[in-house]
């Protein structure tokens, strides 16, 4: 296991991890990833993987604000999933980003997996955006200091 930056040249190993997820799920609100949004975040933010071997197991994708980096995708390959693989990068973000300023990120209300990892890694609920999704779910919004 293994962090790389990422650049525009990893697009379609992010391209395909995100597919991956969207063959098991499909198209659902909680994880609204389709090319032509997709794309763009790839092009215009700093984004961080984590390999098993030459497999991206990982990916967080972020931009920095002012004060705050801003985190807009988080995804897990499902066959890496609940295998510490998440809990790596996010470590590794947070030495490296965590320490100068705050990271804020979102999910899904009934993404639970995903908060109790966040809450683990000492991100705290500030607060609700209701009927966010396009399904109607909330977004639930996390600050780290």
């Amino acid at each position: 296991m293994h962090v790389e930056v990422l650049n525009i040249s990893h697009k379609p190993k992010i391209k395909s991890l995100v597919g991956a997820i969207h063959h098991e799920q499909g198209m659902v609100a909680a994880f609204y990833w389709p090319d032509e949004l997709l794309d763009p975040e790839i092009a215009s933010a700093e984004i961080l993987g984590v390999f098993e071997g030459e497999v991206l197991a990982g990916v967080v994708l972020y931009r920095e604000l002012p004060g705050v980096w801003e985190i807009s995708l988080v995804a897990t390959h499902p066959g890496y999933r609940r295998q510490g693989y998440m809990e790596f990068l996010f470590d590794h973000l947070i030495n490296a980003k965590g320490q100068e300023r705050q990271l804020w990120l979102e999910v899904h209300e009934e993404n639970v997996a995903a908060q109790k990892l966040y809450e683990k890694l000492g991100f705290k609920e500030t607060r609700r955006r209701p009927r966010y999704y396009k399904d109607g779910g909330t977004a639930v919004l996390y600050s780290r200091a």
